[in-house]
């Protein structure tokens, strides 16, 4: 007979009549070999009895009460004998699972020996070890689990003779500080990459000087100066802990690739070292005196300085081919005279700025070499206001027409689209461009978009083209935009002259932008194959369309080869974003590149 076992919790929550009680002797085979069993004589209780006594509320006296306490005594000695054979079986249990995991562990090491990677020669294995120690390795603790190459080092001795030989394996670190946690993996990391470049980050958590642990780590960095390549520090107490004493000790750091400061407390060092082989240099807050030129450096991101910090630190550096800077601040001496300087750089990067600084950086520098632009307030504030913007397209407007990469995104209420309209009117040349709107500004980039529209488009060849992607009456965009709630006085004053197309040489276009399916519609058709926008032209394979090459003449432009469209919010309704995508489906499959998301 099977005995299903279930006992109600203590607070009677469950039903004692739903157990089925045996009626009559129940045996439990604990072994099939010798045939040992448990005898359970749950039957002599008299459960269904009591059963219909606690329902009837009945309540013994006398002799009745005595045969109930050795009725409840008869009880605990049976739960006792299932109580003491369960514990047996547990430790019995427990020991198997002992052993499995014992079995496993050595099934495990057979099939390492077994492994086709002991044959592998130490040349293979050393470029495979490389790959698994590929990236920063935080040593901030002692937990070997995080690092890879003491993991790799337990293995066995042929790997640990080559992990412990190998510098290159050592080379590439981070660290965090606090005053409870320190790295006490760095000397050993220090002396087994010996002599190979290092690599390392250190981020300073300690917000009191006296409590920060850098001063004895950025002693045993020094001591291997010479073979920083690309070093990050993050600290408050950048000037105690580095600067200084990297001044005092005379390093020179040849082998020193990229440079990243951060968090720094905001006043100007001298930087004497010579660093050679500089090629990129980062500031957060942190600014530098670099005394002298850096023709080896192409790169520089600049975050939290003033434009006086900015200009002397751009000055030094001839031949910077790619700048950022974000969220420039005004100083003491913005606002006198400064001189001008020439950068060569070809791409720049402005975020975040405020309208003094802008000012004051682009009065006193000239870009004459500028091929991408790129313009962004990430946080939708009214920080970027109309006046800074001017700034930039009076920039651009006296900047050689050479401009390839053009990307703004900022409120719209910044500046006045009748202004970028006429700074599009400078940039014959642009082939990437990038415009998004805020999803909660009511001035939307509609009119820039509308003023994209190639000239040339003819409502013969649009009607022919209905049959490929679906007609415009299917769509329709936003109130708002159908009446033009952007335009106003200040967008009057510029007029496109007739038959002229903007950025004749645009092949990459991507908006940020609540959908406008009939407006993106009408954009895209008049630039895909724009030779073929003639009633009279025969069509082309999608194979010669992407052969074809038109040089922009007045009206004409090239063929718009790419089309990514983001909506900057969640939609509520996503019914225009379907729309959209079966429109351009047909352009997707003739060979342009688009993107609906």
């Amino acid at each position: 007979m099977t005995l299903t076992v279930a006992i109600p919790s203590d607070d009677l929550d469950e039903s004692f009549a739903q157990y089925t009680w045996p009626q009559e002797c129940i045996s439990t085979n604990l072994c099939v070999k010798c045939g040992d069993s448990l005898e359970l004589n749950l039957h002599q209780l008299r459960f269904s009895e009591n059963l219909s006594c606690v329902r009837a509320g009945y309540y013994p006296f006398g002799s009745e009460r005595a045969a109930y306490d050795k009725l409840l005594g008869d009880t605990q000695v049976e739960l006792d004998r299932c109580q003491k054979e369960i514990d047996r079986l547990e430790i019995l249990r427990n020991k198997l699972i002992a052993s499995t995991q014992l079995l496993q562990a050595n099934k495990r090491l057979i099939h390492s020996i077994l492994s086709p990677i002991h044959k592998l020669p130490l040349d293979l294995l050393g470029n495979i070890f490389e790959h698994v120690c590929d990236g920063m390795i935080n040593i901030s603790g002692f937990d070997p689990s995080n690092v890879p190459t003491l993991k790799l080092s337990r293995v066995c001795y042929r790997w640990r003779s080559l992990v412990s030989s190998t510098p290159i394996l050592w080379s590439t670190f981070y660290f965090c500080e606090s005053e409870d946690d320190h790295p006490k993996l760095l000397p050993l990391f220090l002396r087994r990459s010996h002599p190979c470049p290092i690599d390392f980050q250190l981020f300073d958590k300690n917000e009191c000087e006296g409590s920060s642990l850098s001063s004895k780590n950025m002693s045993s960095l020094l001591l291997h100066s010479d073979r920083w390549r690309h070093v990050e520090i993050c600290s408050h107490f950048l000037s105690a802990y580095l600067l200084q004493p990297l001044i005092k000790s005379g390093a020179q750091l040849p082998s020193l690739k990229s440079l990243t400061l951060r968090r720094g407390d905001q006043k100007i060092f001298d930087f004497p070292m010579t660093c050679e082989n500089l090629e990129s240099l980062t500031l957060n807050r942190q600014g530098l005196e670099l005394q002298f030129p850096r023709p080896t450096i192409t790169r520089l991101v600049l975050n939290g300085m003033t434009c006086e910090s900015v200009l002397g630190i751009i000055s030094r550096c001839p031949n910077v081919q790619d700048v950022v800077l974000h969220q420039l601040e005004t100083g003491h001496h913005d606002d006198l005279p400064t001189p001008a300087y020439k950068c060569n750089a070809n791409k720049l990067e402005l975020s975040r700025y405020y309208k003094n600084a802008t000012s004051t950086l682009l009065r006193g520098i000239h870009f004459d070499q500028l091929k991408s632009l790129s313009l962004q307030d990430y946080y939708g504030t009214n920080r970027c206001d109309w006046q800074s913007i001017e700034n930039v397209f009076l920039m651009l407007e006296r900047s050689p027409t050479n401009m390839t990469s053009l990307s703004f995104r900022f409120p719209v209420a910044s500046f006045s689209i009748n202004r970028v309209l006429h700074v599009f009117s400078h940039m014959p040349l642009l082939t990437e461009l990038e415009v998004g709107e805020w999803w909660d500004q009511k001035r939307s980039i509609y009119p820039i978009l509308k003023s994209l529209i190639a000239p040339q488009t003819s409502e013969a060849v649009m009607g022919e083209m209905d049959e490929d992607g679906g007609g415009l009456e299917e769509l329709s965009d936003d109130e708002e935009d159908e009446a033009d709630l952007d335009k106003d006085d200040r967008e009057n004053e510029f007029e496109i002259p007739e038959g002229v197309c903007l950025l004749p040489n645009l092949t990459k276009l991507r908006v940020i932008i609540r959908p406008r399916p009939k407006l993106l519609l009408k954009l895209l058709r008049s630039r895909w194959r724009p030779s073929l926008l003639s009633p009279k032209s025969d069509r082309f394979s999608s194979q010669e369309s992407n052969r074809l090459e038109v040089v922009p003449d007045h009206g004409q432009c090239v063929c718009l080869r790419s089309f990514h469209l983001r909506d900057p919010c969640d939609p509520r309704n996503k019914t225009a974003l379907r729309a959209l995508r079966r429109s351009l489906e047909s352009f997707k499959n003739d060979g342009m590149n688009v993107v609906v998301k």
